[in-house]
């Protein structure tokens, strides 16, 4: 069934600090190549389903502003590009780019709103540039905007530009959506208090404030409420006379993408290679990006303890550790992969014998064929973030249970776990927890994982990425009308 999304505005305008592609210079011309990134995802997948108002074509088109240079020379793929995009590049020099992106963004925003306050760096050349930076997508955004526009800026990068653009463009509608987690008040503030609110303001320069889940909207009312003093009524702002709110929309994938692969004829090519290597042994998978945030230390002492204190299951079980390059040229990245490849290395050592390795490690980026192939064969999926904003690879394995029934062990710490309460949910700290859900789930009968994968599958279904889109899109409309 073809979802379609009614679009009530002339153009969606998305601030995001990547553009959707980058673009590689070959002899013969540029290439487009998609970035990685669930926004990136989420928004092509919408190009194609917003219905214009009115029948007006132009009302479908969809402009990006992100970080990248101009494009000069012809781009042999075009049609890899939808044709309702338009890219306009924001150029940010290489030194306020460091300061900006390395440094305020990955070394202030990313640690502390992930709870991990301890590394954290507070240093107000960071700041300035991050201002800086903020006031350099604006500028750039000012350049094409037009009446009718919905402007809808997205994640921690950008928190000032709601308020730059809600100055000089009163009228407009304007959306924020945060990626991450919102810390509660007390991590909050250990920010200095000029930054903390100037980004409170900068974030109720929209009309719609939206999260992951209510708890973190819940964090951020409180935050305005202590810092700001603002009247509040429910998840309603009173700022400068107009109404703002704050509320949760959790993302969700595209279902159907994912649930319909696995019957197709690459992703079936790719189960039977998994399946000759696995043999009569349980799999179990997790897949992650290079991130502190991601416990990847911490779930293979779980791995560990299970082999350790469940040892009838050595030699049956298989666990499939990838992990996506990230940022591993900065030294923590750097030192961390080390460390993950020295606990591998270990377990393994101490584990293994001339026919079996507990632990399979692959540091690499997977096809979308080999994804979806691994989320459907596996036994179990094993992602257990220190702290997530969503994880929607949670949401992906969920989609993907089709030929092959595998469970869920979650983080509870997650945002998807607020949706997917038939999972086992753990806390990612507690290694023994972790070692007890692994033979949980494999020991799990039948009938009760059909039961309750059903329950999260039609919340997967029912809550897709369009929902998502089209639920701020209403929202925002309502709010003006209402004014």
């Amino acid at each position: 069934m073809k979802t379609l999304i009614k679009f009530p505005y002339k153009r969606l305008v998305i601030v995001a600090f990547r553009l959707p592609f980058k673009f590689i210079r070959k002899k013969d011309g540029i290439v487009a190549s998609q970035n990685s990134g669930g926004l990136v995802s989420a928004v092509l997948s919408l190009s194609s389903k917003l219905i214009p108002v009115q029948n007006n074509p132009d009302n479908s088109k969809i402009v990006w502003i992100g970080e990248g240079k101009e494009i000069n020379g012809k781009i042999i793929n075009e049609n890899a590009i939808p044709k309702n995009f338009e890219l306009s590049p924001v150029n940010i020099p290489a030194r306020i780019n460091d300061q900006y992106y390395g440094g305020f963004c990955n070394d202030t925003i990313w640690p502390l709103f992930h709870y991990f306050p301890s590394l954290v760096t507070y240093d107000e050349k960071y700041f300035d540039a991050y201002l800086h930076a903020n006031k350099l997508f604006y500028e750039q955004l000012k350049k094409v905007i037009q009446p009718g526009d919905f402007i809808w800026v997205h994640d921690y990068q950008l928190f000032l530009v709601p308020d730059m653009v809600r100055r000089d463009f009163p009228e407009l509608p304007i959306g924020f959506f945060l990626h991450i987690p919102f810390p509660s008040y007390e991590i909050f503030r250990l920010m200095p208090k000029t930054w903390h609110n100037m980004i409170l303001k900068g974030m109720l320069g929209a009309d719609i404030v939206g999260f992951q889940t209510t708890d973190y909207a819940r964090y951020f009312i409180r935050s305005v409420q202590k810092s700001l003093g603002l009247k509040i009524r429910r998840n309603l702002i009173t700022i400068e006379n107009r109404s703002v709110k704050a509320t949760a929309f959790p993302i969700g994938i595209d279902f159907e993408k994912f649930n319909s692969a696995c019957l197709t004829a690459a992703v079936k090519r790719e189960k039977r290679k998994i399946k000759r290597n696995v043999r009569n042994m349980k799999l179990i998978f997790s897949v992650d990006r290079l991130d502190y945030t991601k416990g990847l230390v911490n779930r293979l002492r779980g791995i560990e303890y299970f082999l350790e204190t469940y040892p009838e299951w050595n030699e049956r079980v298989i666990f499939n550790l990838v992990v996506v390059p990230s940022r591993d040229t900065i030294e923590r990245y750097k030192k961390m992969k080390k460390e993950i490849e020295a606990t591998v290395g270990r377990i393994n050592g101490k584990y293994s014998n001339i026919s079996w390795r507990p632990i399979i490690y692959q540091y690499k980026s997977l096809s979308f064929s080999e994804l979806v192939a691994l989320y459907d064969v596996c036994n179990t999926g094993l992602i257990t973030p220190l702290r997530d904003g969503m994880n929607l690879v949670s949401k992906e394995y969920i989609a993907c249970q089709v030929e092959n029934k595998g469970f869920l062990i979650l983080s509870e710490m997650a945002g998807a776990s607020a949706e997917l309460k038939d999972a086992i949910l753990i806390n990612p700290f507690d290694y023994r927890e972790m070692a007890e859900a692994i033979k949980m789930s494999l020991e799990m009968p039948v009938d009760e994982i059909e039961r309750r994968l059903i329950r999260m599958q039609k919340r997967v279904q029912s809550y897709t990425v369009f929902k998502w889109a089209s639920d701020i899109f209403k929202e925002a409309a309502q709010l003006r009308m209402s004014v």
